[in-house]
């Protein structure tokens, strides 16, 4: 589980819940393990690796600037490529919640 974009489900789901500077935190983040995913995409052909870090990152910034249609599309493209269970994220917060 992906924890930018867990961040930035919770955030959609519990809008509020985090401050711009919690936001922009994740998403440099999320940057630098995009560049971390390139960089191990590069020496070992493992772009799919790399597109799903950049899509994480893609998502958080769109979280950060709060552009909700944005952030949607890169969370989109993320689950996609992952193949992961945006299901399971939000399980994971409304469990999170309840305790």
């Amino acid at each position: 589980m992906n924890k930018h974009i867990l961040t930035v489900i919770d955030n959609q789901l519990n809008p509020g819940k985090y401050t711009r500077a919690q936001l922009q935190d994740n998403a440099a983040d999320a940057d630098a393990a995009a560049d971390y995913a390139n960089a191990y995409a590069y020496a070992y052909d493992a772009y799919d690796a790399y597109d799903a870090y950049a899509y994480a990152y893609a998502a958080a910034a769109a979280a950060d600037a709060y552009a909700y249609a944005y952030a949607v599309y890169w969370l989109n493209k993320y689950f996609n490529i992952t193949g992961e269970n945006k299901q399971d994220y939000i399980d994971a917060i409304n469990k999170d919640n309840k305790q």
